[in-house]
């Protein structure tokens, strides 16, 4: 049982000594924590102990006991009262009663009465305590539902590319009312505006990750809270803030965003030096221009890989700058190797694709950066998507690939060697777990597959039975050897759809398949569509 504060005054001290005679106080667990003889001595221990009862007799010098209550409840200290009266103040004392108060004792205090007001007063107590806990526990649900309902928010932002979330987002951006509805956000119909912050103090804090909430927290409510209704989401890439706002504070806006960089960038000072840039979009009218303003102030953020310093970046900064697509720096075909490579552990073949996206990544070095942004982000849904084991802690080591280029080329260049670092520590797991024979039999098909070659082949060249090779496969590759043989030769073959004029009966032979039919019918069975409309998609 939760002790509880009692504060006992009367201005007769044989009167206190005589309640803490009568009282059960150890029972009812009460701690008397302070005496008092006089209403203004009474208010100040109220005010120190916020004690859970006050004794108090109606009558006093300086204050009074209704007086006492009333300045009690204007503070919003939540004492209970049980008022002590003489037999003339008696009708005085009772009509206080209303003022939920306990209730009152007359002189000469009785023991049973005392005791049963005391009685009465503690559950009144442990009501209220245990209503209390019941608000703030249902306060607590009600903010983690919310908070989760925030974090479909930014998901929905952030992978826009899914097409379910795009759908949805899609759908919630018709109308002020359907959106706050599904993200319990409270936006109304003003002005938005996009911040896109990006620095390596998450990287510094990594540890203590709450302390960068803390840190973010505290200076965009005091840099934008006064002015607009702000959400803000915290990642290894930095915090996304989000902003709603009367147009008066256009201008507010614009000197906050400047508050808060040179604020943020001052935190060098306790957690050493760090880098720090911020991204700002136009400003929109329209719930529905959200999802641009967030592309916007991505795309400003990424301009210092076009700016190589840091700083504050506004949308109008880099809107002029030349478009291209991100299919023209990365073509389809490209990132379907790339997806090859880490699926397969092809690492020269990662390293010959990288190879050409670097070299030309130095002539889009000066595009507009929400291509750079695009093509960064199609290559870690690829790793999102297609690497589940080392999912989180690779696309963290790509984050930081950002966080650190300074160009587009370097950002290329860190990307490859992640991956590639990746594909190298794969492969080695892959040797220990399979061993030398089924490496020695998946190296006699990589230089095999274009002729004619059995399990009975592979088996020897590991030197092992075809039944151990058989279960060599399944154990370490998940699939058979005439499966595993199969999918080397159509994607060998998808090389050559791409990459070369061959006809498809060439293509067809060059990776085992002298029946041009044959293979044109296993393709189109296992990749869903023929050669020929590959070679139409990628070539």
């Amino acid at each position: 049982m939760l002790v509880k504060k009692a504060v006992i005054a009367d201005d007769e001290p044989k009167i206190i000594q005589l309640i803490r005679l009568l009282g059960d106080w150890e029972k009812y667990g009460i701690e008397i924590v302070d005496e008092c003889h006089d209403g203004i001595s009474a208010l100040t221990s109220i005010r120190k102990h916020k004690p859970d009862l006050v004794l108090s007799d109606i009558k006093m010098p300086d204050l009074d006991g209704l007086e006492l209550i009333r300045l009690t409840r204007e503070e919003q200290i939540e004492s209970r009262f049980i008022l002590i009266s003489g037999y003339r103040h008696f009708e005085y004392a009772r009509s206080a009663v209303a003022l939920n108060v306990v209730d009152y004792l007359l002189k000469p205090i009785d023991e049973e009465q005392l005791n049963k007001t005391l009685e009465k007063a503690c559950r009144e107590i442990d009501q209220s305590r245990e209503n209390k806990e019941n608000r703030q526990q249902l306060e607590l649900i009600r903010a983690k539902q919310d908070k989760e309902k925030m974090v479909h928010f930014w998901e929905d932002f952030i992978f826009w590319q899914n097409p379910g979330r795009k759908e949805r987002m899609q759908e919630n951006l018709r109308s002020i009312e359907l959106f706050n509805g599904e993200y319990h956000t409270k936006f109304s119909e003003e002005c938005f505006m996009m911040v896109f912050m990006c620095s390596n103090i998450a990287s510094l804090l990594t540890r203590h990750y709450s302390l960068l909430e803390d840190e973010m927290e505290r200076r965009i409510d005091r840099y934008f809270g006064e002015y607009a209704l702000y959400y803000y989401h915290v990642s290894y890439l930095g915090c996304i803030v989000a902003l709603n706002f009367a147009p008066e504070y256009k201008k507010q806006m614009r000197e906050s965003v400047s508050a808060l960089y040179y604020s943020v960038r001052d935190l060098s000072e306790v957690y050493g030096e760090l880098y720090l840039n911020l991204g700002v979009s136009s400003i929109k009218t329209d719930i529905r221009d959200l999802k641009e303003a967030y592309y916007e102030a991505q795309s400003a953020e990424w301009g210092r890989l076009i700016t190589m310093q840091n700083g504050v970046l506004d949308y109008s900064q880099i809107a002029g700058l030349k478009r291209v697509s991100d299919l023209e720096i990365l073509s389809a075909a490209e990132l379907s190797e790339i997806t090859g490579c880490l699926k397969y552990l092809r690492r020269e073949e990662l390293g010959y694709v990288f190879q050409k996206l670097s070299e030309r990544s130095g002539l889009y070095g000066n595009c507009y950066p929400g291509t750079m942004a695009d093509v960064f982000f199609r290559i870690t849904d690829v790793v999102r998507d297609e690497i589940e084991d080392e999912n989180e802690q690779l696309l963290e080591k790509l984050n930081y690939c950002y966080l650190e280029a300074r160009t587009f080329p370097q950002l290329i260049k860190k990307i490859y060697y992640v991956l590639d670092e990746y594909v190298e520590g794969e492969q080695k797991k892959s040797r220990e777990k399979m061993g030398k024979p089924i490496a020695e039999a998946v190296s006699f098909i990589r230089k095999n597959y274009g002729r004619s070659i059995s399990q009975s082949d592979a088996a020897a060249a590991g030197n092992v039975s075809v039944t151990y090779l058989s279960r060599l496969f399944k154990e370490g590759l998940g699939i058979g050897f005439n499966e595993y043989l199969t999918q080397v030769r159509l994607e060998e073959s998808e090389k050559l759809l791409s990459e070369t004029t061959l006809s498809i009966k060439e293509i067809a032979a060059a990776v085992g398949y002298p029946d041009e039919k044959y293979y044109s019918k296993l393709y189109k069975k296992t990749k869903g569509i023929k050669p020929s409309e590959y070679r139409k998609i990628y070539g």
